[in-house]
């Protein structure tokens, strides 16, 4: 009834009402069935649109998007800024506006769409425009795939190892860049030419298009070896597989994979060369047949033997000829099994020799392997063929025993290896006296697995060579527990350094003759909260396996040097010496940071002694004696401390720029009761005198002891006689009273 009502209206209305209504409607129903979005524009504000524009932003309908800003159907207001500048001037000028954007729908997601523009009257542009909208979001997703796929396939063609072509009626249509290589050509010199170029002669051409393409044509893959034509007139061998596109079809084409297979042909023709050459051979003489054949199977032995080295070399020590770790775990956990079906005990012992690292770097690594592979062969002459010895580190070794019933078993072994090591070794002109800590685990009381019982083995090591040395010992928790104090030692080491802990004492170091205090060494000191003084004994060697001693020595270097500035100004004036570690000295910065203190706090160069040990100065010698040369320039004292426990060389000790030695306290022990040590001082004392050194004894506590060293010529001695190590005040205090005391003489 509502049409009727409007089909009555429109009659009574005027016909060229009637007429605008009808164009109107006619309007509509084309907007309504519309396939795209249709919108009027007028500033930028929607004022009419189809449901299919409305529904293509997500709204239901248009009266969802009249009157609204086009602004919310952007990504952004950049880029709604942005096609206003594109779409104006080419609309102005009465032109078509056509673009492709992403535009937001009403979930805020972006799509793909064509856009198309066109003012309703170029010459009143206020009056709006009309907007065509294509959802093309699909399409263009389509369209990326397509160019991702075509650039993957281009890849592929680009980079592949085997020349591909595409043919049409037997013209290239693409090849790769390898098919180019292959014949020598450029890409653009082959595309549209016939394959004819790359024959040599026009029959072979024909023969070779009427065979494939018969076998083509049924659908089949045609492949055969042929001879190509290269552009420089050289034929190579190609191996050439082909396969029509669509075997319906031979008119799209079909695809080409060609391999150079020359130096394959060649070797093959070589080849067979040599096969008729042999061939020829073994008819003219079969004694030469027999000869090849014996030495064919000379080399099968060589590889067969070289292979059994490699396997050998693999599993066992390169310089001992020893089982390695992984080969020791191997047979350890075979052993484990046997023990388990047997319910039998094992034992594993982890040997650590004693003081060899000092011996290494005494004497140099040379020197060292030679006395590692003496006591080697020591101690596998010294272990039964039923146990087996690996060498599992520089200096490490490990045994395993089978079938122990009882621990004085393992003892009896651990006796006989520490006797095999008794006997000197002789290393050029140096006789050496070894010894080894022994750690012990047994399965299954100390571990279940190969990794823990090396490990309780070697922890019980660590414990016997802290025992004394060339001492053994057996793995129990107790154990466990001193590694972890260990490790919460070296914590707290970490932690006295960052938090000052540490603290210097001075030992006076006092003239034989005079009597007078003319030096101090600095001992650094711990006292850590809650535990008291930790020896140095305890802290120091820790500090050096766990790369602290570097920043140690720069500390007591720091506060030795501050210490003789603080003495300075209260008018007391004294030497100090500072004992060095191998890792300042290989510091490249250290003497920069030596002249630095000197300079910061105000001292003379010679106010500083620094001592350094036989070791550190045997590791590198030239690059020692450089760094020394410097040093001296710069006018500090050097001294080589613990004299005579080293293994350093007269003529070595000759180059260094020294001013001191120090007898080490082993020497000045008994140097009024044992006639060696007496003879030792006295040697070190005059060939001090040579070479124009002075001499400090350490560990002087009784006066026989330093008549002795004053009759012998020592110069200088520091010990409990005089004094202990003290604090910087108490020193102060002594050498104020000991400058005011009549001077002591000794007489020679």
């Amino acid at each position: 009834m509502n049409n009727d009502k409007k089909d009555l209206n429109s009659q009574n209305l005027p016909q060229d009402r009637t007429q605008l209504m009808t164009l109107l409607n006619e309007q509509q129903v084309i907007l309504d069935n519309a396939g795209v979005g249709i919108c009027f524009v007028q500033n930028r504000l929607i004022q009419r649109c189809n449901r299919h524009y409305a529904q293509m932003h997500g709204y239901d309908g248009p009266e969802d998007l009249v009157g609204t800003n086009t602004l919310s159907l952007y990504p952004d207001k950049k880029q709604y800024l942005e096609l206003g500048r594109e779409a104006y001037p080419v609309l102005v000028a009465g032109e078509r506006f056509q673009t492709e954007r992403r535009m937001r729908r009403q979930d805020s997601s972006l799509f793909w769409c064509r856009i198309t523009g066109k003012l309703v009257d170029t010459r009143h542009p206020d009056r709006g425009s009309i907007w065509i909208v294509e959802d093309i979001d699909e399409q263009r997703q389509a369209s990326d795939r397509l160019k991702a796929l075509t650039h993957r396939q281009q890849l592929i063609l680009d980079h592949a190892m085997v020349g591909i072509v595409f043919l049409h009626d037997r013209q290239v249509t693409s090849c790769n860049r390898r098919f180019c290589e292959m014949l020598g050509y450029e890409q653009e010199e082959l595309i549209g030419k016939t394959t004819r170029c790359w024959y040599p002669d026009k029959t072979r051409w024909d023969e070779a298009g009427n065979y494939y393409s018969k076998i083509l044509s049924q659908g089949q893959s045609f492949r055969a070896e042929i001879q190509l034509l290269r552009k420089d007139g050289r034929t190579i061998w190609c191996d050439i597989r082909s396969k029509a596109i669509n075997p319906d079809d031979l008119s799209q084409g079909s695809i080409w994979i060609m391999m150079d297979i020359s130096e394959r042909k060649a070797s093959e023709k070589a080849l067979q060369a040599a096969h008729d050459a042999l061939e020829k051979r073994v008819e003219e003489r079969t004694h030469a047949l027999e000869q090849v054949v014996a030495d064919l199977h000379r080399e099968i032995e060589e590889r067969r033997l070289a292979e059994e080295r490699i396997r050998h070399l693999a599993q066992h020590d390169g310089l001992t000829g020893l089982p390695n770790r992984k080969l020791f775990e191997q047979r350890l956990e075979e052993q484990i099994r046997q023990a388990v079906a047997e319910h039998t005990q094992l034992a594993v012992l982890f040997i650590d020799l004693d003081r060899f690292k000092h011996i290494n770097d005494s004497m140099g690594h040379h020197e060292g392997d030679i006395l590692l592979k003496s006591l080697a062969e020591r101690l596998r002459q010294a272990v039964a063929n039923d146990k087996t010895l690996a060498r599992i580190g520089g200096d490490e070794f490990v045994i395993m025993l089978p079938r122990v019933r009882s621990h004085r078993e393992v003892e009896d072994v651990v006796a006989s290896l520490q006797a095999a090591l008794q006997p000197t070794v002789n290393i050029g002109l140096h006789e050496l006296r070894i010894s080894c800590s022994t750690g012990i685990a047994l399965f299954p009381d100390d571990g279940l697995t190969p990794q823990t019982l090396i490990q309780h083995a070697d922890t019980a090591m660590y414990r016997a060579k802290r025992n004394g040395r060339n001492r053994y010992q057996f793995y129990n928790h107790q154990l466990d527990r001193e590694q972890l104090e260990r490790v919460e030692l070296e914590n707290a080491l970490f932690h006295a350094l960052k938090h000052q802990e540490f603290e210097l004492y001075y030992q006076p170091q006092v003239d034989i003759t005079t009597g007078l205090i003319d030096g101090a060494e600095a001992l650094i000191r711990w006292n850590r909260p809650g535990h008291g003084m930790v020896s140095p004994g305890c802290f120091i060697p820790l500090a050096e396996e766990c790369g602290l001693i570097g920043e140690i020595g720069d500390w007591v270097l720091e506060q030795a040097c501050a210490q003789m500035h603080s003495w300075k100004a209260k008018g007391l004036h004294l030497r100090v010496s500072v004992n060095l570690s191998a890792l300042q000295l290989e510091t490249p910065e250290f003497c920069h940071h030596l002249a630095d203190c000197l300079s910061r706090y105000d001292l003379e160069s010679d106010q500083l002694e620094l001592e350094l040990t036989e070791s550190i100065l045997m590791k590198q010698v030239d690059q020692t004696i450089q760094l020394l040369e410097h040093l001296d320039q710069m006018g500090v004292h050097l001294s080589i401390d613990d004299f005579g426990t080293g293994y350093s060389s007269l003529s070595y000790l000759k180059r260094f720029p020294l001013d001191k030695l120090k007898i080490d306290q082993s020497f000045v022990r008994e140097i009024s009761v044992d006639q060696d040590d007496a003879i030792i001082c006295r040697t070190i004392i005059s060939m001090a005198e040579t070479l124009n050194l002075k001499v400090t004894a350490e560990g002087v506590e009784y006066p026989d002891q330093l008549a002795l060293l004053a009759e012998f010529g020592c110069h200088q001695y520091q010990g409990y006689l005089f004094s202990k190590p003290v604090p910087a005040d108490e020193l102060a205090r002594l050498a104020l009273e000991n400058h005011n005391e009549p001077n002591q003489t000794y007489d020679i």
